[in-house]
């Protein structure tokens, strides 16, 4: 049975979830911004279906490059994340929207935009998921952890350090990784994909 709209605002209103300034001003628009990306992250999908050979093979050696420079990036902050995350008194980052972060995740599914979608997932079956985490404010791929491969991972959350983290890494090189990653987002083209 579906819960309405009513019962999944008052779950994440039970869980006292403040908004934050420039935030979407009410649990009905957190839960809005969920049903669109849902459909969005499923049009995403989609994409991946419809590729024609050459687009595919563009795909391949992109997310090849993408994986790579993820990889790179994880080698560098998941040994921190391991150690200061399970014991933060915050609990988790992956939240939809939360006074204390400085991200709001509820208008994409896993943080993923279309290009780090395609080079995520190429080749490669993610995990289905989880929508009714939306309603208890978190990201549908938590589950106490990241449920995303971690070279699978989204942009955005792989831009994201709280201020512990922060001064566990070394910024420096982080930005130098996190350099590698963009420079792939961006220097995709959409056009040769789906030439």
């Amino acid at each position: 049975m579906r819960s309405s709209k009513s019962d999944r605002s008052n779950a994440i209103k039970q869980r006292g979830q403040r908004l934050v300034s420039g935030f979407p001003a009410s649990i009905d628009r957190i839960l809005d911004d969920c049903s669109r990306s849902r459909e969005q992250y499923e049009s995403f999908e989609i994409v991946c279906r419809v590729l024609r050979p050459e687009g595919k093979a563009y795909l391949c050696r992109q997310s090849t490059a993408y994986r790579k420079a993820v990889l790179d990036l994880q080698r560098v902050i998941l040994p921190a994340i391991r150690r200061i995350c399970p014991v933060c008194p915050h609990g988790t980052c992956c939240r939809l929207q939360s006074s204390d972060l400085s991200i709001y995740i509820a208008r994409s599914v896993g943080g993923f935009e279309l290009v780090d979608f395609l080079l995520a997932r190429h080749g490669k079956k993610l995990p289905a998921p989880d929508y009714a985490k939306n309603h208890e404010n978190l990201c549908a791929f938590w589950d106490r952890g990241c449920r995303l491969p971690p070279a699978s991972r989204s942009l955005l959350c792989l831009q994201y350090f709280c201020e512990s983290l922060r001064r566990e890494l070394d910024m420096n090189l982080v930005e130098l990784r996190l350099e590698a990653v963009r420079a792939v987002v961006d220097g995709f083209s959409l056009a040769k994909l789906l030439k």
